[in-house]
């Protein structure tokens, strides 16, 4: 959702309009590193169906001697297939350094961002292995981690944000979102709510105000389909 998963889920979207990029200053130390537990519904029609559970680790680790934000996305369900996906961005800036992702259905994408260079293959059933080597802007992020940098990022009322975002499954694609307002969720505090919009899908993020968690995550792939993301309690 915010992650590969919702790269894989662009097929439903619909064609991006083109807008104006304001440049993200995301500071990973507003993150709240460890383990959080998410479970996943489907909802039809507004009928709720438990799926399955993600388990998504943030922590910080050395390599060469410089210091990254090491994301490890495990995905169980039964409707989205399972899959890990790691994670590897600069810290605290979130420059991206490395992609890894495997899932069942959609593939494996390794990706490598090194001196203004963009490395890498995808690998997806019944098609041709497709290599990838292109430079790199300094301002292309990493798509699979937006709602990194959407938590990273000086969130207030009103604050808007355009990320320059790259997959090897899509591209490069302009990813949106503005925060609504203030909300409490019963039960788990006082958040932040965000519109956005990931390539053409239309998604909502519910962020904690101090922890920066994502506590809730709707991703609306079509009008009768939606799936919810939310903290276990």
């Amino acid at each position: 959702m915010r992650t590969l998963l919702l790269v894989g889920l662009l097929g439903y979207g619909v064609s991006l309009r083109a807008q104006p990029v304001r440049e993200p200053k995301p500071d990973a130390r507003r993150l709240h590193l460890g383990t959080d537990s998410l479970e996943v519904f489907i909802v039809r029609q507004r009928q709720w169906q438990r799926t399955g559970t993600i388990v998504d680790r943030l922590d910080t680790i050395r390599v060469d001697g410089e210091l990254r934000l090491q994301r490890i996305y495990r995905r169980t369900d039964a409707v989205l297939g399972n899959g890990v996906d790691t994670l590897v961005d600069h810290f605290p800036d979130l420059v991206p350094r490395s992609v890894q992702s495997r899932s069942e259905g959609g593939g494996t994408e390794l990706l490598v961002w090194s001196a203004g260079r963009l490395t890498g293959t995808l690998e997806q059933p019944a098609k041709e292995k497709q290599s990838i080597d292109t430079t790199a802007a300094p301002s292309l992020y990493s798509s699979a981690s937006f709602d990194l940098i959407l938590r990273a990022s000086p969130l207030a009322e009103g604050y808007e944000i355009a990320v320059s975002g790259y997959s090897a499954r899509r591209g490069a694609t302009i990813l949106t979102a503005k925060v609504i307002g203030p909300e409490v969720l019963a039960g788990l505090g006082d958040t932040w709510r965000l519109d956005a919009n990931f390539g053409g899908i239309s998604v909502t993020f519910w962020i904690a105000k101090t922890s920066r968690r994502l506590i809730r995550e709707i991703v609306r792939v079509s009008p009768e389909i939606e799936f919810v993301f939310a903290v276990a309690r």
